[in-house]
Order: structure tokens, then sequence, then C-alpha cells
């Protein structure tokens, strides 16, 4: 299956093509920068109904009061090609019928949302074939996939102090049974990755919630 991503920033030429790896298929192409969406560029303010984790690895994160919170440190191995650090994961309530049918239409019958929050112990220097390569990982681990989003780049951790926040690219995907939404933030070549599962019954809050981060990399 060929997977292409294509994100554009105006005029602005192309960027250079990632080498190719060792598979057949070709790696994605990314280009540096994109328009930002206005809405990501708002500092998140306090919401009613949200409360705050300070998290390993300067992570700071809001989300709803009635989610579950669970802190890990653990090392896993993910969907998306990596063996990352898990620090967290969040668990929304059951999902009631009127939001399921709002959600409509959507392939994930689970019964509730969640995020994972990992970290990626390895650096990287090259931001754009990380992404590339999760992309193709996520495309290779899944059959019948459809990438619903992928031209997609945030800034996570937008602070009066930050204003610019640190880059991000934006997954979301479908397949026969789940649905995806993954975040991966570069932080000085470090990366954070925030995946929802099932995230359109709670699309609202989940803005909310990614809108709400802030990263403070711990001084070694």
């Amino acid at each position: 299956m060929l997977v292409t991503v294509a994100l554009t920033a105006g005029c602005s030429a192309p960027s250079k093509k990632a080498p190719a790896p060792t598979t057949e298929k070709p790696l994605l192409t990314v280009t540096p920068e994109a328009n930002l969406n206005p809405a990501q560029q708002s500092v998140f303010g306090s919401q009613a109904g949200m409360t705050t984790a300070n998290l390993k690895y300067g992570v700071t994160i809001s989300y709803p009061v009635d989610w579950r919170k669970e802190e890990k440190d653990v090392k896993v191995l993910r969907d998306y090609g990596r063996n990352v650090i898990n620090i967290a994961n969040f668990y929304s309530p059951d999902i009631r019928s009127d939001r399921a049918a709002a959600a409509a239409p959507n392939p994930d019958k689970s019964r509730y949302t969640t995020l994972s929050v990992d970290v990626d112990p390895v650096a990287t220097a090259d931001f754009e074939r990380y992404f590339n390569l999760a992309t193709l990982a996520v495309g290779n681990k899944y059959e019948n996939i459809d990438i619903t989003k992928r031209n997609v780049v945030l800034r996570i951790s937008i602070t009066n102090a930050f204003p610019a926040g640190y880059k991000s690219y934006e997954l979301d995907f479908d397949t026969g049974n789940m649905r995806g939404k993954y975040i991966f933030t570069n932080v000085d070549g470090t990366i954070y990755i925030f995946a929802f599962r099932n995230p359109s019954p709670y699309s609202k809050e989940i803005e909310d919630i990614y809108k709400s981060i802030i990263i403070e990399p711990e001084s070694e």
C-alpha cells in the first residue's frame, strides 16, 4: 500500500526527500513547514471541568475531571514502529449512545476514548524522516487502513513565554475497527507522541487536551 503525505507551506520550495529505506516502498514526502491553523496558535486557557496532571519528562496536561489517569514508566513497542517510554494513559468514561451517534460514521466501537503519552528515548536529527517512517509503520501494521488526515502541522506547548510552540505533525487514520489521531511533537530532537484512540465521540475534549499540553524538558 502506498501512502503519500504532503504538507505544504504556501509557495515554499519542496523539501529534500529523505533517503529511501531498505523496503521497496518509498518514504512519504513532507515539507518542512505548513500554514498553521489560527485555532492552534492561541494559548490554552483554563477550562471548566478540567484538571491538570504533571507527568514525567516535563509534560503538563489538562484533561476532563471524569477521565481516569494512569501514570506509567514502561517501555513499549508501538504500532508506529518505535520502542518508546509510555509515561501515562488517560481513559474517558463509557461513551454514551448520544455521543456515539454524533460521532457516526465511526468504525471504532470501543467503549471509551483513550490517550497514550509516550516519549521516544532515542533522539532524532530529522523529524520529517521520523514522521515518514512512523506513518509507513502504521500503514503496514493495519489492513484496509484509510489515512484521513495527513497534511496537518500543529504547534504544541504554546505559552506566553514560548509563543512558537513545538512543531508537531498530526496523523489521523481509520482501520476496519479502530480510529486513531496521533500527534508527534519534536522537542529539540526528542519526540513526544500523544496517541488518541477512538477520538471522535470526545472530539471537543480532545482538542482541549492537546491545546493544554505544556512540555518543559527536564534538565539533565
